[in-house]
């Protein structure tokens, strides 16, 4: 199966300024404001750039990360939760990522 690079956001922007303009209003509309949104967003979009650096830039990542890092603690048999839920979940994703994180908060938090 052959790579592809995901485009960047400028390409995207490209694309979207390229299409043909929309005769009925409301999608004149609707295209106007994607494109204004993607203008002002472009430099959060260097897909290739994020690709390059082993960043993920999908969605499954994260909704990975809410089933084990999440999930895994909150939904335990028997288990109820209420105004500790935030802090146990801050310290869970710390525990989940990696030891310099981990160790960081601890630090950062006992000075």
């Amino acid at each position: 199966m052959p790579h592809h690079e995901a485009p960047g956001g400028q390409a995207i922007l490209d694309e979207l300024r390229a299409l043909a303009p929309p005769r009925r209003q409301e999608v004149k509309d609707k295209h106007a404001e994607v494109v204004r949104y993607l203008g002002n967003n472009v430099h959060r979009m260097d897909y290739p750039h994020y690709l390059e650096q082993g960043w993920q830039i999908g969605s499954g990542p994260v909704e990975s990360a809410c089933k084990t890092v999440v999930g895994a603690r909150l939904k335990l048999a028997g288990m109820r939760w209420g105004a500790g839920t935030d802090p146990v979940c801050h310290l869970r994703a710390l525990f989940k990522s990696s030891d310099r994180q981990w160790d960081a908060f601890w630090e950062r938090s006992l000075n």
